[in-house]
């Protein structure tokens, strides 16, 4: 049997194991499971290019959406049988599918991911979907972020591929101002994706507009960093009892006062802390495969150099990271040990010895490189973000640098 036919064979055994369990999902709720059984027979027929979509943490996406749509059968205003079908690919037939079942207007089609994501808010954003497409403008509804006008026509005009938390984020940063440079920076980082605590994290960006010329680009993502840390992440941390999760330190820490300065200097004191803390966490490894690349070196007599990207697994393992690179990748471990953050250290290495070159970031959940940091936080460069490039095309990891 070839790759490709062995290809077809796992797609559709992993596609009929998410219609079998979807059919189990909807078992108690009689009128979207006939729905659903409605919808996915014209699929089948139509648009079978949907059913193609990829399994993402044991999701199907393309059923994902099918079961999804189905839920709000009562919306529909439409009937399933006078759909004429897609000839995209998956994307494109869950946006056609959306539209014709629940739209009176036309909607970005970046929104029609709402119908396939897996977070939790993502029942929140199916509202938004549907609301939208009845004539409600999106800045009404009742989102995370506060719009205006102008960040709602720049939010609306984003990229087809872009995520709806990542394009509300973007949008309010460049609404307020932010040059694509500052933008950048602080879309790599978590409140790029997680839009709770809206109004500190507006006072945030407005600090770092007002003081962009004295932050330097590769300092935003850590300062941020930091401040997540003291004022909003719970941590886990083993004691003698087990694992318990302890609250942030800071939950009132406030901007008011604070100078580009102090910040950068309580940064630094927080990133020294963490290298002395004891106890840790350790979790399995990710589906990613290690990679080894050997370059030769020009001179023949030389040594080759090898290049290997290999996945930490404990708090003990980020700490000594981030005590060779000097970042704040020990600060990490809880969201590795939960499940939303995957870190890879990249290392070069000739004859015995091997030395940190890089951490890189993976969030599970996006499947997406979020992060790839060197020594005190240099961003990827040369043959170091090669060699990551290589390795997320290898996996069908994104980048979003």
């Amino acid at each position: 049997m070839s790759p490709a036919e062995r290809f077809v064979r796992h797609q559709k055994i992993r596609t009929d194991r998410a219609i079998s369990q979807a059919f189990g999902r909807l078992a108690t709720h009689p009128r979207a499971r006939a729905s659903f059984n409605e919808m996915l027979g014209c699929v089948r027929h139509r648009s079978p290019d949907l059913l193609l979509a990829p399994t993402v943490l044991d999701r199907h996406l393309g059923v994902e959406a099918l079961v999804n749509l189905s839920r709000f059968a009562r919306a529909h205003v439409r009937t399933m049988a006078s759909w004429s079908g897609c000839g995209a690919s998956w994307r494109g037939a869950v946006n056609a599918l959306a539209h014709h079942l629940l739209s009176d207007y036309r909607v970005p089609a970046f929104l029609a991911a709402a119908w396939y994501a897996t977070d939790q808010p993502a029942g929140a954003k199916r509202r938004w979907f549907i609301a939208h497409a009845r004539g409600a403008s999106f800045r009404s509804l009742s989102l995370p972020i506060r719009l205006t006008r102008k960040m709602e026509h720049i939010f609306l005009g984003s990229a087809d591929h872009l995520e709806i938390d990542y394009a509300l984020r973007r949008a309010e940063l460049l609404g307020l101002g932010a040059n694509a440079t500052l933008a950048d920076a602080v879309l790599a980082t978590r409140p790029a994706q997680d839009l709770r605590h809206g109004d500190f994290w507006r006072s945030m960006w407005l600090f770092l507009i007002a003081n962009r010329h004295a932050i330097e680009r590769d300092q935003v993502g850590p300062l941020i960093d930091f401040v997540n840390a003291v004022r909003h992440e719970r941590v886990a941390v083993e004691t003698a009892n087990g694992t318990v999760m302890r609250e942030p330190p800071q939950p009132e820490f406030s901007l008011k006062g604070r100078t580009p300065q102090s910040m950068l200097r309580l940064m630094d004191g927080w990133h020294r802390s963490l290298g002395v803390v004891t106890g840790g966490l350790s979790w399995e490894p990710s589906r990613w495969r290690p990679m080894a690349v050997e370059m030769s070196h020009e001179d023949p007599a030389a040594e080759p150099v090898f290049w290997q990207l290999t996945e930490l697994t404990s708090s003990a393992q980020l700490r000594a990271e981030g005590a060779a690179l000097q970042h704040c990748v020990a600060s990490y471990g809880h969201l590795c040990w939960r499940g939303t953050s995957r870190i890879w250290s990249l290392r070069r290495r000739r004859g015995v010895g091997a030395r940190s070159v890089m951490t890189i970031e993976v969030d599970t959940h996006r499947r997406t490189i979020v992060q790839a940091r060197g020594f005190r936080n240099r961003r990827a460069s040369g043959k170091a973000l090669g060699i990551v490039q290589a390795w997320a095309a290898r996996e069908g990891l994104r980048l979003s640098l």
